[in-house]
């Protein structure tokens, strides 16, 4: 994420109070956390050692950084995710 995108998306007041330092040392304990816990799901899905390649096949719409500001977001605002039909 780029600077100026960084401070945009740190902008509304859902992040006030959150400093980037902070943000960063979370980003870097959780990261490969989230990594281990998605790779010990496929891997008992399979049931097997991988065939391909570690970040071979489909991609997530969101990478975990954005996953983490949107979990932020969702756990100090109550929005949810979908408009109320």
């Amino acid at each position: 994420m780029k600077t100026k995108q960084a401070r945009a998306a740190m902008a509304p007041p859902a992040f006030r109070g959150v400093a980037r330092r902070h943000l960063g040392e979370l980003l870097e304990e959780l990261a490969p956390r989230w990594e281990a816990r998605c790779e010990s799901v496929r891997h008992e899905r399979r049931q097997r050692a991988r065939r391909r390649q570690a970040g071979a096949g489909p991609k997530y719409e969101l990478v975990f950084t954005d996953r983490l500001l949107a979990a932020l977001v969702h756990l100090r605002t109550g929005l949810t995710t979908r408009p109320p039909a």
